[in-house]
């Protein structure tokens, strides 16, 4: 079952990426409002740079940097480690400000550029926080997801240059921001979010729930699918070729990752909550999706449309991102015993959020498929897509309530 850890500081910078969570998920329902709405105040890029810097840098890096650390030292994060996680956060604040009223500016590129700097020193405290980890399991995992993230950056560092040489909007402008996504996505959260159910199987019971050759399966597909970016302004077939034989071995992986978990859940589960594995599969099924959408692009007609329709991008995007990952990462603070599982606001917090993700991937991809065959918007469509999405920052209020109350309980009873 969970282990009590109400005291642990990582589970108080927990509830501060959840904050981070909400705050992106407000300013994405505003993105949506303004579609209906006139906001003659609102800056739309400007303010969906702010979105994504946000949900990417404070939610999902500090949530899986928080669960790879928490056991760093035999009493829990170093010091060094949580004055890094503060240098971070205030970097995430600084974008969230100043991204809305100046786009990349003078303060919010040297943010970014501070957060990244940072980055690299937490990653080389998870690469020694792990070190006790299982070698060929959950190790290996989280330190390709570190190797990935660091390459991801090459992506981020190449944009100064390109635009030095007024390449701005050209093809290799874009490809460097797509690599950068990318590896981000498939590489570095993937990964970590990988070895953090497995470090969980391993302590549990099941000595290795991923083998070497699945994982060497993502590797190598996480490099292939990448050819996916490329192929959006070079549409040659060896490019869509390359594209493929990465879809093939990820769906491979996929299906070997499937039938790890599910025997995992079947040893694992009397030793678990049952919204912990409610998470578990709906991340699963989110994972299973994400391969399956990209084993469609296999297929060069569908590959175009992928990267054509607006729609399914930011439909698929966010199925990673929310349906995937986020959930796994509830998962953990289940396990953890950070969201208590029997409480009714943590199963009506995730029961929102999960609704709102749901819905929202099908009125996004019906939308697009409609624009597909040419048949126009759906009746309501902004209206509609609004109400879904205001459910995922409600049940994020509501399980960051929780969170809070459910740590402050905690330390009193300590």
């Amino acid at each position: 079952m969970a282990r009590p850890s109400a005291s642990s500081p990582m589970r108080g910078w927990f509830i501060a990426a959840l904050t981070n969570l909400f705050v992106a998920a407000c300013i994405g329902l505003l993105l949506r409002a303004v579609y209906i709405w006139e906001m003659p105040f609102v800056r739309f890029k400007p303010l969906l740079h702010a979105h994504s810097h946000v949900a990417m840098l404070g939610w999902l890096f500090t949530a899986l940097v928080v669960f790879l650390l928490k056991d760093e030292t035999a009493g829990g994060p170093s010091r060094r480690s949580l004055r890094l996680l503060l240098v971070a956060q205030l970097a995430v604040v600084a974008m969230l400000f100043s991204f809305p009223m100046q786009g990349y500016g003078s303060v919010s590129i040297p943010a970014s550029s501070a957060h990244l700097v940072i980055s690299y020193l937490l990653g080389q405290r998870v690469w020694v926080a792990t070190r006790t980890w299982a070698a060929d399991g959950s190790r290996l995992l989280a330190r390709l997801s570190l190797i990935m993230m660091a390459i991801s950056t090459a992506g981020i560092w190449a944009i100064g240059p390109i635009l030095a040489n007024g390449l701005f909007g050209t093809e290799l402008y874009y490809w460097s921001i797509q690599f950068f996504l990318h590896f981000q996505f498939n590489g570095w959260f993937w990964f970590a979010a990988l070895a953090l159910w497995s470090r969980w199987a391993e302590t549990h019971g099941q000595p290795r729930p991923l083998d070497r050759f699945t994982i060497r399966l993502w590797t190598a597909s996480a490099f292939l699918t990448f050819a996916l970016a490329i192929a959006w302004s070079e549409r040659h077939p060896a490019v869509y070729a390359v594209n493929s034989i990465g879809v093939i071995l990820q769906a491979w992986a996929g299906w070997r990752t499937y039938k790890a978990i599910r025997t995992g859940q079947a040893m694992l589960q009397s030793r678990a909550a049952l919204w912990a594995w409610r998470c578990v599969t709906y991340a699963l099924i989110g994972m299973g999706l994400k391969v399956l959408m990209q084993a469609a692009v296999a297929v060069p007609q569908v590959a175009i449309l992928a990267f054509t329709i607006r729609n399914y991008v930011i439909g698929f995007i966010h199925l990673n991102m929310l349906g995937a990952i986020s959930l796994m990462l509830f998962a953990m603070a289940l396990l953890e015993g950070w969201f208590i599982s029997t409480a009714r606001t943590a199963r009506i917090g995730l029961t929102l959020f999960t609704s709102g993700v749901l819905l929202s991937e099908v009125v996004l991809f019906a939308q697009g498929t409609l624009w597909w065959f040419g048949l126009g918007n759906m009746p309501g469509y902004y209206g509609l897509l609004v109400a879904v999405s205001a459910l995922i920052p409600s049940g994020v209020l509501v399980l960051l309530v929780h969170g809070m109350r459910a740590r402050e309980a905690g330390t009193s009873a300590s």
